[in-house]
């Protein structure tokens, strides 16, 4: 549909705005070639109308000749043919109309009227169309601007998912196969244990499932996963795994993306308490400031330690992530400071109403 008649309102706003330059046109036309205001309007404003309604459909065209495709050359000259075109087809209708008036009306000469206001005419027409094409390739940019822009979104939603998904891959079937192990240990020891352990296993896989197709989640719901996975960890460590976790109480409610501190907790694991012969303490801090969420996670690590070769996917896909959904208004610092490595998340701060749940 041509845009400008997408909405009521634009057709109506269009129409009158025509109807009031017609007459205007008209008026000033009559007063250039000596003829009555009143045989003006009269003979030259329903031309206008018709006049409109060639200029149109040239929008259409202008989508056949779009000016990154198309030499100039040929644009232009393109567009003048129509423009003679058209121009010939009005002043032969025009002409047919003026002389419907002069039968009507046998004392005023439309048909004289029309030749004298001929020339003035077509300027205007040119003008108009010149107007008219310029117009509607600023329309159809900014029209590709809109869907280059929608595409661009639905691309990067489509990564983001992709992403989740890779994670969820990589990530759980390296865990489950330390948890089942972890699990055949201690079902015939332990059985009260291994329950408990079940539990706890099956509420951590729940929440990825529910959660990894969801855009964002609360803050306290990311920090309870966390610990979760944790708890089953600390079955396989023992007392080589500590941790030390801490937010701000207001700060529970904050939307964050959903399955955001997984990652970085797993990579601490994985990658250094697991490293270090006597193990280590896990820290996270979550605090607001500067208008923003910054979330700290340390862990140590030993370089003589146990190493196991990691793809780094974990910390790439979650920085495109929060690149994505923030831009640069986010940021993913990791460093090492001594003997422990640090990874610094920092968030726009937006409240819980932005969750989804």
């Amino acid at each position: 549909m041509y845009p400008l008649f997408r909405t009521p309102n634009r057709l109506i706003a269009m129409l009158v705005g025509w109807s009031l330059l017609s007459a205007g046109l008209s008026v000033l036309v009559s007063g250039i070639t000596d003829i009555p205001t009143g045989h003006g309007l009269i003979l030259f404003a329903p031309t206008y109308f018709v006049w409109l309604f060639f200029l149109i459909p040239n929008y259409y065209m202008c989508r056949t000749l779009p000016l990154d495709k198309r030499a100039w050359t040929m644009v232009i000259a393109t567009q003048t043919w129509i423009l003679l075109a058209l121009a010939l087809i009005w002043a032969l209708l025009g002409r047919g109309y003026a002389l419907v008036l002069d039968s009507l009306a046998d004392s005023v000469p439309y048909l004289e009227y029309f030749s004298e206001g001929l020339f003035s005419n077509l300027i205007i027409f040119a003008g108009q169309f010149e107007f008219f094409v310029l117009l509607h390739y600023l329309l159809i940019a900014l029209q590709r601007g809109r869907d280059l822009e929608k595409r661009t979104l639905q691309q990067e939603l489509l990564t983001s998912k992709a992403e989740l998904r890779a994670i969820r891959a990589t990530i759980h079937p390296h865990f489950l196969f330390n948890a089942l192990n972890v699990l055949a240990n201690i079902t015939d020891s332990e059985p009260a244990q291994a329950r408990n352990f079940c539990l706890r296993l099956a509420d951590f896989l729940r929440y990825s499932v529910a959660y990894g197709d969801r855009p964002t989640a609360t803050l306290g719901a990311e920090l309870e996963h966390v610990q979760n996975y944790l708890s089953i960890e600390r079955e396989r460590f023992g007392e080589r795994l500590c941790t030390d976790i801490e937010a701000e109480e207001d700060l529970l409610e904050t939307p964050v993306p959903s399955l955001m501190l997984f990652p970085l907790v797993e990579n601490a694991i994985k990658h250094g308490i697991d490293s270090c012969i006597e193990g280590g303490c896990l820290k996270m801090r979550a605090v607001a400031g500067d208008g923003g969420l910054h979330i700290e996670i340390s862990n140590p690590v030993d370089e003589l330690g146990h190493k196991r070769q990691g793809t780094g996917i974990g910390l790439i896909s979650l920085r495109q992530r929060l690149k994505n959904r923030y831009g640069d208004e986010a940021t993913l610092q990791t460093c090492r400071e001594d003997n422990l490595f640090i990874a610094r998340i920092c968030l726009p701060l937006r409240r819980a109403s932005a969750a989804v749940h």
